[in-house]
């Protein structure tokens, strides 16, 4: 998986150096992020073009929505800085993004990635991913739980607890 991650990255960056980017982008329609709406899931803007998940969202479950998250966990995006609307999260979010003909479900905590209960999931239509997504909130627990593991230990930082990072500075 941590392949995976970093293949996506490094297509992305080469893809854009290149000038190949518009070829390999897949805009997300509105009737799959309003699907993610009905069941009260919090969709951000599409991201730039240019950026390392071009047109993909950032999906989120609100804390006043029922289904599986973490307890204690609480985290914030902000809507709107200039009136400063936030939307408090209970569970991680996650990416939905497309390129070259596959789809993207991506929730990363530790960085560089992977770590616990991180995963990067492809699918080869935007309905399988939006089922996948439906599935981290609301079906079976276990990838929460697994995330929920991994926050359990004493000293997690999802930017200084991952091995990879432990290997490299030590």
């Amino acid at each position: 998986m941590v392949q995976g991650i970093r293949r996506v990255r490094r297509g992305f960056h080469r893809l854009r150096s290149e000038g190949g980017a518009d070829e390999a982008r897949m805009r997300i329609s509105s009737e799959h992020i309003e699907k993610l709406r009905s069941y009260g899931l919090f969709v951000a803007k599409p991201r730039s073009s240019d950026s390392c998940y071009p047109d993909g969202v950032l999906v989120g479950k609100p804390d006043n929505v029922l289904g599986n998250h973490i307890e204690a966990y609480s985290a914030g995006y902000s809507t709107a800085v200039a009136v400063g609307q936030e939307v408090r999260f209970d569970a991680p979010p996650v990416w939905f993004f497309g390129h070259h003909g596959v789809w993207f479900v991506l929730a990363e905590d530790y960085c560089p990635g992977p770590g616990p209960g991180d995963f990067l999931d492809e699918w080869s239509t935007p309905e399988e991913a939006v089922e996948d997504i439906l599935d981290f909130y609301f079906g079976d627990p276990a990838r929460m739980q697994a995330k929920a593991e991994a926050r359990k230990k004493p000293s997690f930082s999802p930017d200084k607890d991952d091995n990879s990072v432990n290997s490299l500075s030590a």
